[in-house]
């Protein structure tokens, strides 16, 4: 077969292979990535959980009301009290693979005290606990491998 010393490009054959390893290489790195998505995910969820503690918290200091967190449905809700019953004031959607439950709901009263209570996060690889203490400081523990 005779060739023309001067063409340029690729020949099928060599596109044919390129893609191929570009394809392996790719789900290879895929596979390895996917972990740390599930823990972003998982973290990002903690994150929102204590961003709306501290708002909850500000809100009951600014306005001299009580508010608290509640979770319903897949959702945490920032609840505001009115008289006798509370409203909600924001509502956050949780991702469905993470499991949320407290021993007691925390909530902020209008004088900066707080009714301190535990928030535990958890996922099929993680979980965590947000801790509110009774003079309203808002902590962490460490996320943990399950």
């Amino acid at each position: 077969m005779r060739t023309d010393l001067h063409a340029r490009g690729f020949t099928l054959y060599e596109i044919l292979i390129s893609i191929t390893i570009v394809g392996i290489l790719a789900g290879l790195l895929s596979v390895s990535l996917f972990p740390l998505l599930d823990r972003a995910e998982f973290v990002n969820t903690t994150d929102k959980i204590k961003n709306t503690l501290r708002q909850a918290q500000w809100l009951a200091l600014t306005q001299l009301r009580s508010h608290r967190l509640k979770s319903e449905s897949g959702n945490i809700l920032l609840q505001r009290k009115n008289n006798t019953s509370f409203d909600t004031v924001f509502q956050e959607k949780v991702a469905e693979n993470i499991l949320i439950s407290a021993s007691r709901w925390p909530s902020f009263s209008a004088f900066g005290f707080a009714a301190g209570g535990t928030i535990t996060l958890e996922s099929e690889t993680y979980s965590t606990k947000v801790i509110v203490s009774p003079i309203g400081r808002i902590r962490q523990t460490e996320i943990e491998r399950r």
